[in-house]
């Protein structure tokens, strides 16, 4: 049953708001999960190389495809444990070291330009992921259904590629850059974006509710927004936290709804 509703529920030890059309649906899961074979490769993302890891299921058949991407703190083992997990569902998922070459010289393009601090579109930061989630999908193991994952530095990353008509399965967490307004330039739109799943911290100095509440003034019911009480860092260091597991279901069982059920349209 799909209900649409906007209201807030407290539920055991955390604060969950909700916006727009929701399917409370459980996580896919298979009578067993598939062997998970991890492979590296180098992507030309226009200036530089980026190195990829590919955790795939043991399949002949394609899979549709994720893009995971690590925060601040850099390509940590949990990212590896959560491409792990959602490989063995069947998923395709990239992760890519976004600090190839050096996280400082990343840092300056994604937090110290003005391009990237506002989370322009046509930053070269977001360049570089519309590159990564090209060379996903053209993949021959990816169906060309598309989902997402970014949280803290690359939130904001995830709102420019939720624009994407190929982009079927947004998840952001508690997105850091994007300074003004939403996580966008005031003078660019987010009307393109089809569907987004967002997560957040009741009391986060890096993601102020002003964000996450003008965010969902201008998605509507096109956002699925949960807001909890527990500290920034929802898959790295707050990961041993209870609620750590409730967004991580959630993050499942939305991609599980757009990119297993063969309902959405995965043409170009």
């Amino acid at each position: 049953m799909v209900q649409s509703f906007h209201q807030i529920h407290i539920i055991s030890t955390h604060l969950i708001e909700t916006t727009g059309e929701h399917r409370e649906l459980p996580a896919k899961t298979s009578l067993k999960p598939y062997s998970v074979s991890c492979s590296e490769r180098k992507i030309n993302v226009g200036t530089r190389s980026v190195s990829v890891e590919i955790y795939a299921p043991v399949t002949p058949a394609p899979t549709p495809g994720i893009l995971l991407l690590h925060e601040l703190m850099g390509l940590l083992e949990c990212y590896r444990e959560d491409a792990t997990a959602l490989a063995a569902k069947g998923y395709l998922v990239y992760l890519p070291d976004l600090f190839s070459g050096g996280a400082v010289k990343y840092c300056i393009r994604a937090l110290i330009h003005e391009a990237g601090r506002r989370n322009r579109a046509g930053s070269a930061v977001n360049q570089e992921i519309h590159l990564l989630l090209d060379a996903l999908k053209s993949d021959p193991a990816c169906t060309g259904s598309l989902g997402m994952l970014g949280a803290c530095l690359t939130g904001g990353f995830v709102l420019q590629m939720a624009k994407r008509p190929d982009m079927l399965a947004p998840v952001l967490y508690h997105h850091s850059v994007g300074i003004e307004g939403a996580g966008v330039p005031l003078d660019e739109s987010l009307n393109e974006i089809q569907r987004l799943q967002g997560h957040w911290s009741e009391n986060d100095i890096f993601c102020p509710a002003s964000r996450r509440n003008q965010l969902k003034q201008a998605l509507g019911d096109k956002l699925e927004a949960y807001v909890y009480n527990m500290p920034h860092g929802f898959r790295s260091w707050s990961r041993h936290l209870a609620d750590s597991e409730t967004v991580w279901q959630r993050t499942l069982a939305f991609f599980d709804q757009h990119l297993q059920t063969g309902t959405d349209d995965t043409s170009p």
